[in-house]
């Protein structure tokens, strides 16, 4: 008897070749085909696709995360498919509440494809919990660098809006200044 499998595939920012809001980003089409071929290639039969595009990992507020475990508590599927680790959670609260929690208690494997997770490998346990802690703490990292950065934009006087407010415009010498706007 063939296992079902649920995939998930998440992306937390927005591709720049997104023309249409509407429209999948390429990384969300790329996951999608690389576990396709996973469950393929390993006799699973697929249950359903989950997906969650322009979502952080960090909090579990993702309609496509919330329906995956919703549908694994009631004992959809057997396997849950991700990318990476990082895809499915970026929160270590999650990865041990899930991985090593709920799955189990409810009989479903996960599996991410690209750094080899596997649940049903009881030794790579404590390498699930050291890439969580690495995911967590690269957003971590990254916001307080982009804060950095902005604090230093401000404190230099820089404009750091997308657009200007009726009457000024960017000014042609440098992007990050604002000047009136004759017309």
């Amino acid at each position: 008897m063939k296992l079902k499998a649920a995939i998930y595939c998440r992306l937390s920012k927005e591709d720049v070749d997104k023309e249409d809001p509407g429209q999948e980003s390429q990384s969300i089409v790329n996951q999608t085909m690389l576990l396709l071929d996973y469950v393929e290639s390993h006799g699973f039969e697929l249950y359903d696709i989950y997906k969650d595009d322009d979502y952080s990992g960090l909090y579990d507020d993702r309609p496509g995360f919330e329906r995956l475990i919703s549908d694994a508590r009631d004992r959809k599927f057997d396997v849950v498919i991700a990318k990476t680790q990082s895809r499915f959670t970026r929160n270590m609260e999650h990865l041990e509440k899930y991985l090593h929690h709920d799955f189990p208690l409810w009989g479903i494997r996960f599996i991410s494809v690209v750094d080899n997770v596997d649940t049903e490998l009881k030794g790579n346990k404590k390498t699930r919990q050291i890439n969580g802690l690495i995911n967590e703490w690269y957003c971590e990292d990254l916001s307080e660098n982009v804060k950095a950065a902005l604090n230093s934009k401000k404190k230099s006087g820089q404009y750091l809006g997308h657009w200007c407010t009726y009457g000024y415009r960017l000014s042609d010498d440098d992007r990050h200044k604002i000047e009136p706007d004759k017309e």
